[in-house]
């Protein structure tokens, strides 16, 4: 496996390198990888630069967000709420570049380094977690015992929600590798991420991101073996029955109550904030910048999508968002119609479906890592995407 291994990295062109070793910087802290991608971004630009200038008004819109979303920030003086719209401009440009050189061997190469790195940042997270519970005094089942934590596991992610969706996708990814792999070494990687990122969900003590696993996973099985996901289903079912009549099987699931009364409450301090500027939102970061308009409850963002992103760019914001989104979505439905339910879109959309549910509770797609590996798997032309279905 490992000859096998280096002589294809030794095939790779010079662009399938940098893409490469861009996803594995994503599995490094966000202070490494985030300049990774701008480097990366920059080399690109440089070297197809002729190339972009012919496709970039696909990002037309885009654009527009980027400089209204800017100008919106610096009247309001949320200088904070400049950065994420140039992370958008940064990640537009580097996707375009991806789209159009992306082959089907760089495609499954980044779905191995997605799902097969992640054994090693839940090892990381398991250790971790190992190291603060014992040197705490507490043993190894801290977690299932006490309600309010203070160790939870985050591995190079910037918190234990952003954690848990990252395991949520590369779950899909494993289960997706599994069916289209034809070597058995591969497929016994893919089962080993399944359990050590099962084990790492635990540790997150993420209550949203367990619905959100199951979700994703028997979406994924639904596009491969439409029967057996029938029977997680029911399994799903039964987990929620489980967790109704004995809410400590799970951590931090004795007091959802008070954990969703808490959400409510940022929920509606955001929608309030939204409420303030409808129509232009305040800029990125609108919730840490101007909660004490409605709130004494300092927040990063509204844990909430869609308010998160209404109170940030308001009405026109959304707008130009859906304009520039709107293409993808249709295109996607066409391939549904004409292809039907394969693999491949069962991935993509698979991944799709677990952003926006954990979306419902959180904004953690919108994170660096994340969001990398989501476009990585969904930013495919079609020819691209039939070639990686018949190999």
């Amino acid at each position: 496996m490992l000859k096998s291994l280096f002589s294809n990295v030794s095939s790779l062109s010079t662009d399938e390198k940098v893409f490469l070793l861009t996803s594995f910087a994503i599995l490094l802290p966000y202070y490494i990888c985030g300049p990774v991608i701008i480097m990366a971004t920059i080399y690109l630009t440089i070297r197809h630069w002729k190339d972009l200038i012919s496709d970039i008004s696909q990002l037309r819109y885009l654009l527009i967000f980027v400089i209204y979303a800017i100008a919106v920030a610096l009247y309001y003086r949320n200088y904070l709420g400049i950065l994420l719209p140039l992370a958008f401009g940064t990640f537009g440009l580097f996707f375009l570049i991806y789209k159009q050189l992306v082959t089907a061997r760089l495609y499954r190469w980044n779905l191995k380094i997605f799902t097969w790195g992640s054994i090693l940042l839940a090892f990381y997270a398991f250790g971790h977690y190992v190291n603060q519970v014992l040197r705490a005094g507490y043993d190894l089942m801290y977690i299932f015992k006490y309600q309010n934590l203070q160790t939870r596991a985050q591995a190079t992610v910037f918190n234990p929600n952003y954690y848990g969706l990252l395991i949520a996708m590369v779950l899909v990814m494993a289960i997706y590798l599994i069916f289209k792999s034809r070597s058995t070494s591969e497929r016994i990687l893919s089962y080993i991420a399944i359990f050590m990122n099962l084990i790492a969900l635990i540790l997150t003590g993420s209550r949203w991101s367990i619905p959100t696993v199951f979700l994703g996973v028997v979406m994924m099985v639904l596009a491969l073996k439409p029967k057996l996901a029938r029977i997680l289903a029911v399994a799903s079912f039964g987990l929620v029955a489980g967790l109704v009549l004995k809410p400590s099987l799970l951590p931090r699931f004795a007091n959802l109550a008070h954990g969703f009364a808490d959400r409510y409450g940022i929920w509606l301090a955001g929608w309030k904030l939204f409420e303030t500027s409808p129509l232009i939102g305040r800029g990125s970061m609108t919730f840490v910048k101007f909660y004490y308009l409605v709130s004494d409850q300092a927040k990063m963002h509204a844990h909430q999508i869609l308010i998160d992103s209404l109170a940030n760019y308001g009405i026109f914001g959304m707008m130009l968002l859906i304009l520039f989104l709107g293409p993808f979505f249709r295109g996607l439905v066409f391939q549904l119609k004409e292809w039907g339910l394969t693999p491949e879109l069962g991935l993509i959309i698979s991944l799709i479906g677990v952003c926006l549910f954990h979306g419902l509770m959180d904004v953690s797609i919108i994170w660096v890592q994340m969001g990398y590996m989501l476009l990585c798997s969904v930013v495919v032309p079609d020819e691209t995407l039939r070639e990686i279905q018949t190999s």
